[in-house]
């Protein structure tokens, strides 16, 4: 016989006999004592069956909850919300306050150095723009407010931020001045190291004029002197760092020719005058 049919047809026979009760003071429902008759019964019969069935075993407790691995995106979300702020400091960037009287160049060489020390630390562009913002100060700060208070918070970006700092603290007219400088740039008396200096730095105006290897060597090569540009230009160098060196050695070697020339003169001018002190 199944043993829970037995063990049901016996709580069934019990329960009116547990229902009627033994104990006059006992008030529960007949419905919740025929419920605890069979939850004690069934107890006893599981103890019973353990008792009789050793091989059986208990089943195993459920296994403890592990804590869910943080998804990549909560990371990078996480690791966006806090800029590194104090990282760019050490890195070099300075606050940036800008009065009537500034030089354009002030507030280019800021913006260039802070966008060296992004790319440095390999900032995404979000924190590229937080932190130059954390940066601004006084009425720089102010001016920047007032800016985004009228435009949608979607175009506020990293590159919206340079594009607006530029127009606002660099001028037409500074750009337009540097670009003629680049344009009208002669070798002169400088050096070949202040010349390169001086192209490279006026070059980022003139984007145009440099905007392939050939071009860019060939205006560095039109604004050599000539003696120097006679001994670089029949190399037709296409890469500007070696141009640079060989204009470097050319320049070395015509010192030592105007040396040289220097010397024969001065020999020639002695002998001539031997003759005469003689006579």
């Amino acid at each position: 016989m199944d043993p829970n049919l037995a063990i049901a047809d016996e709580v069934e026979s019990n329960a009116p006999a547990l229902t009627q009760g033994t104990a006059p003071s006992d008030s529960r429902p007949p419905g919740r004592r025929a419920k605890e008759a069979f939850f004690h019964m069934m107890n006893e019969w599981f103890t019973q069956y353990i008792r009789t069935n050793p091989a059986t075993q208990q089943p195993p407790p459920p296994p403890n909850p592990q804590p869910l691995p943080i998804a990549p995106q909560v990371v990078e979300h996480q690791r966006l919300n806090k800029p590194p702020v104090d990282k760019i400091r050490k890195y070099g960037a300075e606050d940036f306050r800008a009065t009537i009287d500034d030089d354009p160049e002030k507030a280019e060489f800021w913006l260039e150095n802070t966008i060296w020390v992004f790319d440095e630390l390999s900032c995404m562009p979000v924190e590229c723009f937080k932190c130059a913002i954390s940066l601004l100060r006084d009425t720089t700060y102010q001016w920047w407010n007032t800016l985004v208070s009228v435009v949608p918070s979607e175009r506020v970006t990293w590159e919206f931020f340079q594009t607006k700092f530029l127009k606002k603290y660099i001028s037409q007219w500074f750009l337009d001045q540097n670009h003629k400088e680049f344009l009208e740039l002669k070798q002169g008396r400088m050096t070949m190291t202040e010349y390169e200096r001086e192209f490279v730095r006026l070059s980022k105006y003139a984007r145009e004029y440099v905007s392939t290897k050939e071009t860019m060597c060939k205006r560095f090569i039109d604004g050599l002197n000539e003696d120097i540009k006679l001994l670089v230009g029949i190399l037709k160098l296409k890469e500007f760092f070696v141009l640079v060196d060989r204009a470097c050695k050319a320049e070395e070697l015509s010192k030592e020719k105007r040396k040289a020339d220097s010397e024969v003169r001065d020999s020639r001018k002695r002998s001539m005058s031997k003759p005469y002190h003689s006579l």
